[in-house]
């Protein structure tokens, strides 16, 4: 949705010339459901200074716009991440309650507590930079704890997917195992195959021969279902070598030959050829009881305070997209009030309104307004930057658009 705020010249009376937009633009068919309404910007209360001082200002808002506009897509994206919505609906609060954005921009009237217009335009500008300041500060530090958070709660999140890739300590847990399941000692220790349904008689049949350290008839199986048809066992092994020779020819070695005839251990062997004659996986794992409740009342921990960060973020974004919002407004009113001195001069008879066109009627309105207020033979000097592929619009009234929302 674009708004156009629109300042130009009469020679009658601001209520006629006003008379006279509303013939060519909101009542003309071009634009049926247009909006237009007069801003009450009384010039005159600004301290406007020679026109170098206002090109100096003019500058310096067209950055600071660029600014404040960026910094309110930002909370726009921040927003929506957080509510995991499409759009928004963001209001506008002040002092006696709420508005749509729209009711604002029509209804907009000055703020001379927050940015008093006896004060210097440099003021002005440097007060509206220091609320965009404050609000990205802000709004920064919450969005950072919010990221910390959430990053904690991926690093603990539970893994979806089948027995290959889950978490196991999220998986083996009581009651469907006990702590008497898994053998851990000086000399034995307990690995986890993952089976699929298909080769349990060929896994029963060969694992105790995949190495010579397997302690006979250790394989049991856990009752844990899966939706791949996977299965999940435990094996124990004996952790040392029963090859005393070899590993004695081998210590006898230098460092160098010791790394190139380094013979795998008992586990990495098994893990291997269940791998490779099997097809089979297989995973070193450290049954602890305590883990699995310690991990999930960490998540649960981090839940609670994630979705309470998730509420505060949330409504940071609606404060401080309304309080930019409002210093947004205040910036372009005052783009049009410097405008309008640097093209007319201040003390001579302009009207200043805002007009929401059609959407998709854009274009048809400004050709309206040109005809208004252009020199018939001059139409064509006129136009967008776009349009000129110039650096800037260039109408024979002063044109600002609010291009957010």
């Amino acid at each position: 949705m674009v708004y156009f705020l629109i300042g130009a010249p009469h020679k009658s009376n601001e209520q006629q010339a006003w008379l006279e937009m509303e013939k060519h633009v909101l009542t003309s068919g071009i634009s049926r459901q247009a909006k237009g309404r007069l801003l009450q910007t009384d010039i005159g209360k600004f301290k406007l200074g020679n026109l170098d001082h206002l090109m100096f200002i003019n500058d310096s808002l067209l950055k600071q716009e660029s600014v404040v506009e960026s910094l309110l897509k930002k909370i726009e994206r921040q927003y929506l991440d957080v509510t995991e919505k499409v759009s928004y609906d963001f209001t506008i609060e002040l002092k006696d309650g709420s508005q749509s954005i729209e009711n604002f921009l029509f209804q907009f009237k000055w703020n001379d507590q927050t940015f008093p217009r006896a004060s210097a335009l440099t003021e002005l500008v440097k007060a509206i930079s220091s609320r965009a300041t404050h609000v990205e500060t802000d709004l920064r530090q919450k969005s950072t704890s919010y990221q910390e958070l959430k990053n904690q709660s991926q690093q603990v999140a539970k893994k979806e997917g089948n027995l290959l890739v889950r978490d196991l300590v999220d998986v083996l847990k009581e009651p469907i195992v006990k702590p008497r399941d898994f053998i851990y000692s000086d000399f034995l220790t307990t690995l986890v195959a993952i089976v699929p349904k298909t080769q349990i008689q060929e896994w029963l049949a060969c694992y105790e021969f995949l190495c010579e350290n397997v302690v006979p008839q250790s394989a049991r199986q856990f009752q844990i279902e899966d939706k791949d048809n996977l299965t999940i066992w435990r094996v124990v092994i004996v952790k040392q070598s029963f090859d005393k020779d070899q590993d004695l020819e081998v210590a006898d070695k230098g460092d160098e030959e010791k790394g190139k005839n380094k013979k795998p251990t008992p586990v990495e062997e098994f893990i291997q050829k269940a791998r490779d004659k099997l097809r089979i996986t297989v995973k070193e794992f450290e049954y602890k009881s305590q883990e699995s409740k310690e991990r999930e009342k960490l998540r649960l921990d981090l839940k609670s305070k994630s979705d309470h960060m998730n509420t505060t973020l949330k409504q940071a974004c609606e404060k401080a997209f309304s309080d930019l919002y409002i210093t947004y407004m205040h910036l372009k009113v005052l783009r049009l009030v410097v405008d309008i001195a640097m093209r007319f001069g201040a003390a001579e008879p302009n009207i200043q309104c805002i007009i929401k066109p059609d959407q998709g009627k854009e274009k048809k309105v400004q050709q309206s307004l040109l005809k208004l207020y252009a020199d018939p033979s001059q139409v064509g000097l006129y136009g967008t930057k776009e349009e000129l592929e110039d650096t800037e619009d260039f109408f024979p009234f002063v044109y600002v658009p609010i291009n957010i929302p």
